[in-house]
């Protein structure tokens, strides 16, 4: 009876490990499909900046900075003060309530 028992206890943790593992290679294909698609979007990334780089350097206007003067033309720029206020939801205006 004695020797039973460890093997018992052997083959559970046997058990137990096969299935770690392949819940571990599921994990890492999930990982490695996540990591490639980081990738590509870096790669991505990369050729806008330097698309946007060679622009700059000849002199053009950036793709952003184009469409930013278009799209703020008859208002006033906004100061990052402002920005911080409007992204935290703040009203740039005093209340008049003590």
């Amino acid at each position: 009876m004695k020797t039973e028992a460890p093997t018992t206890s052997l083959g559970q943790t046997l058990e137990w490990l096969r299935k770690e593992l392949a819940e571990m290679q599921v994990q890492d294909q999930r990982l490695l499909l996540t990591l490639r698609h980081l990738h590509s979007v870096l790669e991505e990334l990369r050729t806008e900046s330097a698309h946007w780089e060679d622009a700059r350097s000849r002199g053009g206007t950036s793709p952003i900075r184009a469409r930013a003067g278009s799209e703020t033309r008859g208002r006033p720029p906004v100061s990052s003060k402002g920005l911080a206020q409007l992204i935290r939801g703040e009203d740039s205006r005093r209340s008049s309530l003590p």
